[in-house]
């Protein structure tokens, strides 16, 4: 590409968020379950159990980011979202594999969606597979790593959200209000199951509603995106792509670049691609 992109390694991401939140005044609570909430007179009433005590929290605003199979989402009433599993274990690097390059397979027979392997260091790196149901995805996994002579070491598992329409990221429940991002709002590209970035614009969209700013704008790009990327995956470019998979370096964060080159370098896609923006509208819409 003519512009380098980012590469966000997951965990250091995360501790570095903690420390800029808990620099910015926050605070974390671990071993923490929350069975409920409810509204009371000024806002909303939070049940928790802490270390197995329980205790009440009373908020203007509550910002759900917990996940797929959100608790909060369902106590306030979002209906759940759908989700595929993801299996994936660490792996010794195969020494025709530099560890500056990540490997996709795209094999139809297994899953409609892809197998992974990313290097994590020298050594050692991530062999991954998302799949329709858990079964069979880890079986034709299996089979995957036995072909390319990849031995496990460490077993991962999750279920990961599929975006199929825009879920509404803000209900109000008497006079307090709860808000929902990344997974636990679907706000996953479709096309390569990827949400650090959508989620962050999720977010972003978010805390602009609580600080009263609008949103609109942030949440209309975050909309226009995951639709781009569901019109992408509705249309199957991945079966369509040429040799060597020119395009791929393009789904990730450029779907809309990716559109346009596609189409202008295959005018017979020009009808396609029209069909998906009409799609597109009706979703919005």
């Amino acid at each position: 590409m003519k512009k380098p992109d980012l590469i966000v390694e997951r965990s250091r991401l995360i501790a570095a968020l903690a420390q800029e939140a808990q620099q910015a005044g926050a605070s974390f609570s671990f071993d923490t379950r929350f069975p409920s909430v409810g509204r009371n007179e000024r806002g909303l009433r939070l049940e928790i159990e802490t270390g197995g005590k329980r205790e009440e929290l009373h908020a203007d605003s509550v910002v759900g980011a917990d996940g797929a199979a959100s608790r909060l989402a369902r106590a306030a009433g979002w209906p759940p979202v759908e989700t595929v599993p993801l299996v994936q274990t660490i792996v010794r690097l195969p020494k025709d594999c530099p560890p500056d390059t990540t490997r996709v397979w795209f094999i139809p027979d297994d899953t409609p969606y892809f197998y992974w392997l990313i290097p994590e260091s020298p050594e050692r790196g991530a062999a991954g597979v998302i799949g329709e149901q858990g079964r069979n995805t880890k079986r034709c996994f299996e089979s995957f790593l036995e072909k390319k002579k990849l031995e496990p070491m460490e077993w991962q598992g999750a279920r990961i959200p599929i975006y199929r329409r825009w879920v509404p990221v803000r209900h109000q429940i008497g006079n307090g209000e709860i808000c929902l991002v990344g997974d636990a709002a679907a706000q996953v590209k479709v096309s390569t199951v990827g949400g650090i970035v959508t989620g962050f614009r999720g977010a972003l969209a978010v805390s602009q509603a609580l600080l009263r700013k609008s949103t609109r704008k942030e949440l209309r790009a975050l909309r226009r995106e995951l639709a781009t990327h569901w019109m992408i995956r509705r249309a199957l470019i991945c079966s369509i792509l040429p040799p060597g998979n020119r395009w791929g370096k393009f789904i990730a964060t450029k779907s809309t670049c990716l559109l346009w080159n596609l189409a202008r370098r295959q005018p017979r896609l020009l009808l396609l691609g029209l069909r998906g923006l009409l799609m597109g509208k009706r979703i919005k819409n």
